[in-house]
């Protein structure tokens, strides 16, 4: 999902790069681990090779299920590995939520129910409380992006509760952004996914300010 959005969605002038990781068909934390070490500093050396004005590690799971801790040292080592300012898809989610002033989210995942209790943890310990969730129970890793923005909606819908303060869509692999507009007109609160705060965070850090608009608050307004 990355490599065609943010390029098509990129403002002018700007180009997107992408080094890809090997990810075994099994979504599993051991599976998410082993690429996260065995593809993850590879990949940033290839990228690297380009002189790009920041990178994004574009893997929500690998994160989540590792830990806040790893979570700032990832971003740290892929900052000294490249020599250029980096984030991770979490810190940029986390970077979106302060940005929008928000504490009390609802969230919803594909992951199966391991990894998605471990996305909850996660949260939490950074200072966020989940109030409601809801995920597709996803194991087979290329099926990350088959949900449609019809079930992308939807299971928005189950994990909704009022009382959050925004909704959260996270993984990288799903079409998210597709259904912030429509979530944030009907629930009328910040929509945040993996694949925009990404895809925002990476362009702040590169030094790009524009706003983009039909992706939700964050693009449209920080």
């Amino acid at each position: 999902m990355v490599e065609p959005w943010f390029s098509a969605t990129s403002p002018p002038g700007v180009s997107v790069h992408a080094s890809r990781m090997f990810l075994d068909n099994a979504l599993t934390p051991e599976s998410i681990v082993r690429m996260d070490r065995d593809e993850g500093m590879r990949a940033v050396r290839q990228l690297a090779s380009c002189r790009p004005h920041g990178i994004a590690y574009c893997c929500t799971a690998s994160s989540i299920v590792q830990g806040l801790e790893y979570d700032r040292h990832l971003q740290h080592e892929v900052e000294q590995a490249a020599g250029v300012p980096a984030t991770t898809a979490t810190q940029s989610i986390l970077e979106a939520l302060r940005v929008l002033g928000v504490k009390r989210i609802a969230a919803a995942s594909p992951y199966a129910e391991e990894i998605d209790r471990a996305e909850h943890a996660f949260f939490e310990a950074a200072g966020f409380e989940v109030v409601s969730s809801a995920c597709l129970g996803i194991k087979d890793a290329f099926g990350l992006a088959a949900p449609t923005p019809r079930e992308i909606y939807e299971l928005a819908l189950r994990a909704w509760k009022p009382g959050a303060e925004a909704m959260l869509i996270t993984c990288l692999n799903l079409w998210s952004q597709t259904v912030i507009e429509q979530l944030e007109t009907e629930l009328r609160v910040p929509v945040v996914t993996s694949t925009q705060a990404t895809f925002w965070r990476l362009l702040r850090i590169a030094g790009i300010d524009d706003r983009i608009p039909q992706y939700g608050r964050l693009l449209a307004e920080h």
